[in-house]
């Protein structure tokens, strides 16, 4: 059988003060967080990423409080097949400031899964160090 998931590349652990969790998490594991932002920080992990969320309407802290999310190559398509076979959505799906797709499905059971779509790398506009390839141009031929 074919699955959609891939290994586990984030947990996020919602959190009733992030400034506090922040620090407590930098000091256990011994590096400052990658990324931050107002609502969240990261830390990278050897391949995989804990992040610290400000607890909210959605999440709360606890036990209930850590999400663990899986690679998927597409996170919508994924939400729309779980749901059609008994799952809710609890959040998401939707795209973050790091260009992921991130979607919390809660199962028939109540357990809570996140699937994460990874960014879509932009397109370089111009790479003006790129070689340009030459064209012939016949002997007393113009530009």
């Amino acid at each position: 059988m074919d699955t959609p998931f891939g290994p586990v590349v984030d947990v996020f652990c919602f959190v009733p003060d992030l400034a506090a969790a922040t620090t407590w998490y930098t000091a256990r594991l011994g590096a400052p967080p990658a990324r931050r932002s107002r609502r969240l920080v990261s830390f990278d992990l050897g391949g995989s990423r804990l992040t610290l969320h400000v607890a909210d309407g959605y999440n709360s802290g606890g036990p209930d409080g850590c999400v663990a999310y899986w690679d998927v190559e597409d996170v919508d398509r994924v939400a729309e097949e779980w749901i059609g076979q008994g799952a809710a959505v609890h959040r998401g799906p939707t795209t973050v400031g790091t260009g992921e797709r991130l979607c919390q499905l809660r199962d028939p059971f109540g357990n809570l899964i996140g699937v994460r779509q990874a960014p879509v790398p932009a397109e370089p506009a111009h790479r003006w160090d790129a070689p340009v390839p030459m064209t012939e141009v016949p002997v007393g031929g113009h530009f």
